[in-house]
C-alpha cells in the first residue's frame, strides 16, 4: 500500500484525490495547504488528515510519496524538501518555469534517489495513447503532419493571488496548455530541429494568451500546435488531435465543459483510411487521472523505475515551450 499526501487543494489537487480514492494499492492520508480553510475543507471531504505545512506532515504521517500540485512557480521548492525527505515524488505539469529550475529539481531527485515523475497526463489519455500505438506501430503508414489544439476560457478558477493570470508566475497560456501538445508530439516523434511561433499578447490574461507554432521534426515529420485561453463566456474547452499519415489520417475533437470536468462524455476517435473505409479503434474507457496515477503508484509498489513522463521528459517539454514562447515574441525561428 502506498502512502501518498497532497500539496494543494485547488482544481488538479481534487481531481487526483478523486483519482486515488479508486487505486486499490494506495491510500491518501493527508494534504498540505497553507490556507488553513481551504486544507480543512479538503481533508474533511477526503477523510484525511489536514496540515498547513509539509515538515508537519513529514513529522506526523508515514508517507511513501507526494502529490504537489501547487502553483507552477512554487515547484522547485515543494521538490527539493520532498526530495530531500526521501519521499517519492509527483509533480504537476510544467516541471518549472526555468530551466535552471528544472535541473535543480533533477539533481535533488538524483541524490536522493527518489522515483520522480511529471504530471503529463496525454501520455495516458486513452485517446492519445492509442494514436501513439498506431504511429509506433505504422497502422496508416508513416505520420507526416500533426495537428494539436488546446484552447479554453481564461483560467479565472486559479483564485490563489490570482496566479494564472500573471506571466511571472504561470507563463501564460504556452506554459500551462500548449506544453501539453508540446510533450505529447515530442512522445510520438522526438525533439523537434526548429520551432515558429506566433500569438496574441494580454498582458491582463497572463501575457501570452494565444499562440499557434509550427514545429519541423526528424523524417520530414511536421506539427501544428495552436492554444489559447483568451475565449469568453461559456466557450468549451477543446482538444483536436489530427494526425495526417500516408495511408490514411486520424481524427479527434473533445469539447467538455468549461475546464474539463465533462472529460468522461464520448467522443469518438476516427480513421479515414485512404481506401474509402472508415473506423472507430477501440479505446480505454478510463479517466486519464486514475491511469496516470495508477501508473505512477504500481511503480512505487512494484519497485519499478519511472520511464514515462520523467523528469527529463518535463525538462524537454519545458525547453521546446521556452523556445516558442521566444519565437512569439521576437518573431523568429528558434533551433534546438
Amino acid at each position: 500500500m502506498i502512502k501518498i499526501g497532497i500539496v494543494g487543494t485547488g482544481f488538479i489537487g481534487r481531481v487526483h484525490a478523486e483519482a486515488y480514492k479508486r487505486i486499490k494499492n494506495a491510500r491518501l492520508v493527508a494534504v498540505v495547504d497553507e490556507e488553513v480553510e481551504k486544507g480543512k475543507e479538503f481533508a474533511e471531504k477526503f477523510g484525511v488528515s489536514s496540515y498547513t505545512n509539509i515538515e508537519d506532515l513529514f513529522n506526523a504521517e508515514d508517507i511513501n510519496a507526494v502529490d504537489i500540485c501547487t502553483p507552477t512557480y512554487s515547484h522547485l521548492k515543494v521538490v527539493e524538501k520532498v526530495a530531500n525527505a526521501g519521499k517519492n515524488i509527483l509533480c504537476e505539469k510544467p516541471i518549472a518555469l526555468t530551466l535552471e529550475d528544472a535541473d535543480k529539481m533533477i539533481d535533488v531527485v538524483k541524490k536522493n534517489n527518489v522515483n520522480a515523475m511529471v504530471g503529463h497526463v496525454l501520455r495516458f489519455w486513452p485517446e492519445y495513447v492509442k494514436v501513439k500505438e498506431m504511429i509506433d506501430n505504422k497502422e496508416l503508414g508513416e505520420p507526416w503532419h500533426a495537428y494539436c489544439e488546446r484552447l479554453a476560457v481564461s483560467p479565472d478558477w486559479r483564485s490563489f493571488d490570482d496566479w494564472g493570470l500573471k506571466e511571472e508566475l504561470s507563463g501564460g497560456v504556452s506554459m500551462d496548455l500548449q506544453i501539453h501538445d508540446l510533450d505529447y508530439l515530442i512522445w510520438l516523434f522526438g525533439m523537434p530541429k526548429l520551432v515558429k511561433s506566433q500569438g496574441y499578447y494580454n498582458k491582463a490574461i497572463g501575457g501570452l494568451a494565444h499562440v499557434g507554432t509550427g514545429l519541423e521534426f526528424e523524417n520530414n515529420v511536421s506539427g501544428l500546435s495552436e492554444a489559447g485561453w483568451a475565449f469568453q463566456g461559456a466557450f468549451p474547452f477543446t482538444m483536436v488531435l489530427r494526425i495526417v499519415c500516408e495511408n490514411g489520417t486520424i481524427d479527434w475533437t473533445f469539447r467538455a465543459g468549461k475546464n474539463i470536468e465533462e472529460r468522461g462524455k464520448e467522443f469518438s476517435l476516427t480513421v479515414y483510411k485512404s481506401d474509402g473505409t472508415v473506423y472507430l479503434p477501440e479505446v480505454n474507457k478510463e479517466d486519464p487521472y486514475y491511469l496516470e496515477l495508477k501508473y505512477f503508484v504500481d511503480c512505487l509498489e512494484e519497485g519499478r523505475k519511472i520511464e514515462n513522463a520523467t523528469l527529463v521528459d518535463g525538462r524537454n517539454a519545458l525547453l521546446v515551450t521556452l523556445l516558442t514562447m521566444k519565437s512569439a515574441k521576437e518573431g523568429g525561428i528558434e533551433k534546438i
